[in-house]
């Protein structure tokens, strides 16, 4: 019997550690008052933040999980620091300032020895890059394919930013990023400093028909771009946007009556590498 019953109080000390252990739940990093961590809601947990030059003050970010007895293994100071801060709604906050553009991590580990990483790329300001992946030339309208490539022919070497180029957005204002701002041109995949313009979204009027798009200056130059074709039927996807420009009145050859005139660029956002 007084085996049983030690075998008992075993058991019941096993569940109690298993319990305890229990109680401690993995690290995360969070933003604002508290970690939300509902199923099925907008959650705050974060594995990865972008900081820019332009906001040296940073973020703070709170840390939730873990035995709470913490200590901070920064990847790289000379990219962001990462400091303990006051805590706040009983969580241990960390405020982290960007320094120079890159990325690193930033792990926090607790007393046991878990840890969790959070990923830091710093930037120099918030802004859109799109990279020219392909461009080309639709006619539509009743034209012979020989007339189609002679103007397609015709606009060879004709725009000022080639394939491997890109345009940088950078919003007057960071809570509207398509309104209006800054835009920078690279016309290839040189290192030559970049051609300074602006860029405004407004109604672009093709024919009849008038269309939200954008208008980008530079160069003395002006482009009205819709992203999507004349026909409607034509999609972006994520992985790229084509954009698309009216260039029937620039055109270095004659157009067929009732003809009209596209540049099409395919852009890819954020530089990312596509395969069409």
């Amino acid at each position: 019997m007084k085996h049983i019953y030690s075998i008992l109080m075993l058991i019941s000390l096993l569940f109690v550690g298993t319990a305890c252990e229990d109680d401690y739940r993995d690290m995360v990093f969070f933003t604002g008052d508290a970690p939300i961590y509902q199923i099925g809601t907008c959650d705050n947990l974060i594995g990865s933040v972008n900081l820019y030059l332009s906001k040296p003050e940073g973020i703070i970010v709170g840390v939730d999980g873990g035995d709470a007895n913490y200590s901070i293994v920064n990847g790289d100071d000379a990219i962001v620091t990462a400091a303990f801060v006051k805590s706040e709604s009983g969580y241990q906050r960390i405020q982290i300032i960007p320094k120079a553009e890159g990325e690193t991590g930033i792990t926090v580990r607790d007393g046991s020895g878990s840890s969790t990483l959070l990923r830091v790329k710093v930037d120099e300001c918030l802004k859109l890059i799109w990279s020219k992946k392909k461009d080309g030339i639709v006619v539509t309208g009743e034209a012979t394919e020989e007339q189609k490539k002679n103007i397609a022919d015709a606009f060879t070497d004709f725009f000022t930013v080639k394939v491997g180029g890109r345009y940088e957005m950078i919003p007057d204002n960071e809570s509207e990023m398509w309104e209006k701002g800054t835009l920078r041109v690279r016309p290839d995949d040189s290192a030559i400093a970049p051609m300074i313009g602006r860029y405004e979204r407004g109604p672009v009027v093709d024919g009849e028909v008038e269309r939200l798009g954008l208008l980008f200056k530079y160069n003395d130059e002006e482009h009205f771009y819709t992203f999507n074709g004349p026909d409607l039927t034509r999609m972006s996807v994520m992985e790229y946007m084509d954009f698309w420009e009216d260039v029937t009145e620039v055109c270095p050859v004659e157009v067929p009556v009732g003809c009209k005139v596209y540049h099409v660029e395919r852009l890819s956002p954020y530089n990312q590498s596509i395969n069409n």
